[in-house]
């Protein structure tokens, strides 16, 4: 008997980007974070004096969405390098 692969099928999506909308933030730094439904990733930027760090984005996402990010982002990460 066949093994059935219950993996749901990645959709084809086209995306919009809206420059005066979407801006681009650097971040110097991240922290992230989980409980028991998801994952959530805060980044930040250094401010101009001491050791302090300032939130600017923060984005959360379901364990399931995590691990596809993180086989998304070696795969880029492995590109990036070659």
């Amino acid at each position: 008997m066949a093994k059935q692969d219950n993996q749901p099928k990645p959709l084809d999506m086209n995306f919009t980007l809206d420059p005066t909308k979407t801006s681009v933030l650097f971040a110097d730094g991240y922290v992230i974070t989980s409980n028991e439904n998801a994952l959530t990733f805060n980044f930040s930027q250094a401010l101009p004096k001491g050791d302090q760090q300032i939130i600017v984005s923060r984005i959360a996402m379901t364990r399931s969405q995590a691990k596809e990010f993180s086989k998304n982002l070696q795969d880029q990460k492995e590109k990036f390098e070659n």
